[in-house]
C-alpha cells in the first residue's frame, strides 16, 4: 500500500492536553457508563482526535471552485505532499477511474478527472489516512471508511438521477459518517469498560455531533456540515442536501442487505419515507452497484 499522510492533533494542542482535560461532569452525565462519560468529556474540549486537514487539500476546494484555476496550479500543489501524491495516484488508476491508460503523472491525472473530481479524491485520500494506527478498532474504522466510499458514489448517482443539484454530493456522501472514526479513534485510547455493544451504541449516538466538528474545523461548505450534523434526523430531510445523503444510506444499506452470509429481502419503507417511489430505487441501487465492488478504489 502506498504511503499515506499521518493523523494529526489540531494545532497547538498536544495529546496529554486532550487526555487531561477534565470538564465538569454534570449528575446526569454522572449516571452514564465510565466509557460513555470518558467519551463525552473528551468530546467536550472539541479538539479530540480532531483531525488536521493537509494544506493541498484546503487548497483544492479553492481551486475547484476558482473559474480561472489552472490544473497545473492543483498538480503543483498535490505534488509538494508526496504521501497525498502517491495516494492519489493509486486511486486515480484504479479500476473506477480507469479510462484506457494509465496516466504517470498529477498533471494528466487532473485533465483526465477535472478540478472537482480532483477535490473530491483528495478529500477521499485524506479521510483514508484517518483510518489507521487503531489497536483495538481498526476493522471497524475501515469498515466505515469503505462504507463512506460507496455512499459517495451512491450520492453522486442520486443527485443526477433525480436531479437534486450539489455541487459537493460526491463530499457529502464520502464524509457524512466521518464522525464515526473520530468517535473509535477515542474510543481506543480509554481503558474504560467496554462491549461490542456499547461502543456500537456509543458511535450512533455521537458520530453525527463528532463529524460535524471536524467538518467546521476543516472549514468545509456549510452542505457538509449539515449532511454531517443532521444525516439521521428526519425533520431534516426537508433539505435537499440532507436528504441527498439519507438516500445515498439507504442505497448502501440496500446494497450491504446483498451480501454476508443470510441475505435479506429488499426493504423500501426507508427509501418510501424519502419519497423515493421503489422504481426509483432499484435504478439507484443498479447503478450504485459498480462502485460498491472493487477494493481498490480506496
Amino acid at each position: 500500500m502506498s504511503a499515506q499522510p499521518s493523523l494529526s492533533l489540531a494545532p497547538g494542542l498536544d495529546e496529554s492536553e486532550v487526555l487531561t482535560a477534565e470538564p465538569a461532569v454534570s449528575p446526569e452525565e454522572s449516571a452514564l457508563p465510565e466509557l460513555e462519560r470518558e467519551l463525552v468529556k473528551r468530546l467536550r474540549t472539541g479538539r479530540a482526535a480532531l483531525p488536521v486537514l493537509p494544506a493541498v487539500a484546503q487548497s483544492a476546494i479553492r481551486l475547484a471552485n476558482d473559474p480561472d484555476a489552472r490544473i497545473t496550479d492543483l498538480a503543483g500543489l498535490v505534488d509538494t505532499d508526496p504521501p497525498i501524491a502517491a495516494r492519489f495516484m493509486s486511486v486515480a488508476n484504479s479500476v473506477i477511474y480507469f479510462r484506457g491508460w494509465v496516466t504517470s503523472s498529477t498533471q494528466s491525472a487532473i485533465v483526465r478527472l477535472g478540478l472537482a473530481s480532483t477535490r473530491d479524491l483528495l478529500f477521499q485520500v485524506v479521510y483514508a489516512s484517518t483510518s489507521g494506527g487503531l489497536r483495538r478498532y481498526q476493522s471497524a474504522v475501515q469498515a466505515s471508511f469503505r462504507r463512506s466510499v460507496i455512499a459517495a458514489h451512491a450520492a453522486r448517482v442520486t443527485s443526477r438521477e433525480l436531479s437534486i443539484g450539489s455541487e459537493y454530493d460526491y463530499m457529502s456522501g464520502l464524509l457524512h459518517d466521518i464522525g464515526e472514526s473520530r468517535v473509535l479513534r477515542i474510543l481506543d485510547g480509554i481503558t474504560a469498560p467496554s462491549t461490542p455493544a456499547l461502543v456500537e451504541d456509543l458511535v450512533e449516538k455521537y458520530h453525527e455531533s463528532a463529524g460535524a466538528e471536524v467538518a467546521m474545523a476543516w472549514k468545509l461548505p456549510t452542505e457538509i456540515v449539515d449532511a454531517c450534523a443532521a444525516h439521521h434526523d428526519p425533520t431534516a430531510a426537508s433539505t435537499p442536501h440532507v436528504r441527498l445523503v439519507m438516500i445515498a444510506d439507504c442505497i448502501v444499506n440496500a446494497l450491504e442487505a446483498e451480501v454476508g452470509q443470510e441475505k435479506r429481502e429488499l426493504d423500501f419503507e426507508p427509501f418510501d419515507r424519502l419519497l423515493v417511489d421503489p422504481s426509483i430505487a432499484r435504478r439507484l441501487i443498479e447503478k450504485t452497484r459498480p462502485f460498491a465492488a472493487p477494493e481498490d478504489q480506496i
